[in-house]
């Protein structure tokens, strides 16, 4: 028997799946199920019509859908006929010049349709499994090849990390499905592992956060992830009676730092719908690395760890403060420790002891070479075996002789009334200061008074504050914040 390649994994889900596995799609239009034959037929139609339209096996296919069935088919049939395929957003109006001429064929809204086929014989394609981009929050987009290995080395770990169960676990989700955590998570976790998955449209979450709830409490959903941003988010919709949150086993928290206040107060906000602690996770990731570089084990709730702020500083370790001291503390979040055959350290060497801060490095089998250790641009720590991640290196803020990480001022910002959640940016202000950017809910006032004195006491150095025009912050494709591409005035 050869190696194990995406496609003949694929296979043997579709064939040999359950009637309990589906694909259940929620938009503006309302909601279907996709039954597993049903997708199966439509995957292998796919493949035939890109071999009757001249593509060949290894070349790159770019599905430019938002969130359907026939996304989901496209993508299963790609794979299936050993094509290449790479989910882009279709609103990216720089999209083939981001993808090269490497790209056969883009398929989206206003691709005729295809006739559906009987199961054939998966067809590996060769070296390349999938392209995917990353988020773009520090820089330009890049496209990423995988191999089959890293994929499938991904996924086995993610599932063990998760001890993910196709007969019991239900997954969630309002991600994009081009990036890394929508796609890993929605796509290949629930396709390879035949765990029945809901997609809701990121457009009708950012429309209607409300039906996002409604979605997870009556499909009993018992896994999802959401950015910190998206949480902070729901803490401020209410919900109904009914809301049923109790089959949540783990929301995984990622894709940006994650604080202990956001996770706080969202288990807060729905203990009364049965969410539980310990099912609130979190976990940190690259697309570099496939996606999973950390997890947090399911059934706790997330290790914390308690700093004196001050300490907090490249290349020392950071000093741990007492319970019964709040003045000046920070309280770190783990991202939890990191996945199968993958490991974490601080500093390009190694050299750095447990708890000093500096660049976290990655190396493991997710990687292009599995022996290379690759910075990441993140900043943090090791303790106890978990990794605390805190934040992207270039974008620490130091003033005055005190490292300031930018999120905890953008928390304080936007814990003033009538600040939008989401829309805040603390940067670097090029004279040795910082400023603080935001928006505006609408219909409210902000005095810039008020922002600069809760980011003061947050962080102890008060900040230049500035109200921008709604909807003026940079945010990537996947909704977070461009701190990189903001200019201080």
């Amino acid at each position: 028997m050869g190696p194990r390649s995406l496609a003949s994994q694929l296979a043997a889900v579709l064939e040999g799946a359950t009637a309990s596995f589906t694909l259940g799609l929620v938009d503006a239009d309302g909601a279907r199920t996709v039954g597993c034959s049903e997708l199966a037929a439509s995957a292998w139609g796919f493949a035939a019509q890109c071999r009757t339209d001249g593509a060949r096996p290894g070349d790159v296919i770019a599905i430019a859908w938002r969130h359907d069935a026939q996304a989901i088919a496209a993508w299963a049939g790609a794979v299936l006929g050993g094509f290449v395929p790479t989910f882009v957003p279709p609103e990216d109006p720089d999209l083939q010049q981001r993808l090269g001429t490497a790209v056969r064929l883009t398929v989206g809204p206003g691709t005729p349709p295809w006739p559906t086929a009987a199961s054939g014989r998966p067809v590996p394609a060769p070296e390349v499994a999938i392209v995917q981009r990353t988020s773009g929050t520090t820089g330009v987009h890049r496209t990423i090849a995988l191999s089959h290995a890293r994929v499938l080395a991904q996924t086995d770990a993610l599932a063990s990390a998760l001890a993910l169960d196709p007969r019991h676990d239900r997954i969630a989700s309002c991600l994009p499905l081009h990036h890394d955590m929508g796609l890993v998570s929605t796509v290949l976790l629930p396709l390879l592992h035949g765990v029945p998955c809901i997609h809701v449209d990121p457009a009708l979450w950012r429309a209607d956060a409300p039906e996002w709830l409604r979605v997870l409490s009556s499909t009993a959903a018992t896994l999802t992830w959401l950015p910190p941003a998206a949480l902070a988010r729901m803490t401020r919709l209410p919900f109904g009676g009914d809301t049923d949150l109790s089959a949540l086993r783990q929301v995984v928290c990622g894709g940006e730092v994650v604080t202990d206040s956001v996770l706080r107060e969202f288990v807060a906000h729905f203990a009364a719908t049965g969410l539980r602690a310990e099912a609130v996770g979190t976990g940190w990731g690259m697309a570099e690395n496939v996606a999973a570089v950390t997890h947090s084990p399911p059934g706790r709730a997330p290790s914390r760890l308690r700093v004196h702020a001050a300490s907090f500083a490249p290349g020392h370790a950071v000093g741990t403060a007492p319970l019964d001291h709040d003045v000046d503390v920070l309280t770190l979040v783990a991202a939890g420790p990191p996945i199968h055959g993958t490991e974490v350290r601080i500093g390009a060497d190694g050299g750095h002891g447990e708890d000093v801060v500096g660049e976290l490095h990655v190396r493991g089998i997710c990687q292009a070479d599995p022996d290379v250790w690759s910075a990441t641009g993140d900043v943090g720590l090791v303790h106890a075996g978990e990794v605390f991640v805190c934040g992207r290196l270039a974008e620490l803020l130091h003033v005055d002789g005190r490292w300031i990480l930018p999120h905890e001022a953008e928390q304080a910002a936007a814990s003033v009334d009538g600040v939008r959640p989401g829309r805040v940016a603390a940067i670097g202000d090029g004279q040795g200061g910082f400023v603080v950017l935001f928006e505006r809910e609408p219909g409210h006032e902000v005095g810039v008074a008020p922002v600069a004195d809760a980011v003061e006491r947050r962080v102890h150095r008060r900040p230049q504050v500035v109200c921008v025009a709604a909807d003026s912050l940079p945010r990537n494709t996947a909704g977070k914040s461009c701190r990189s591409r903001c200019i201080a005035p």
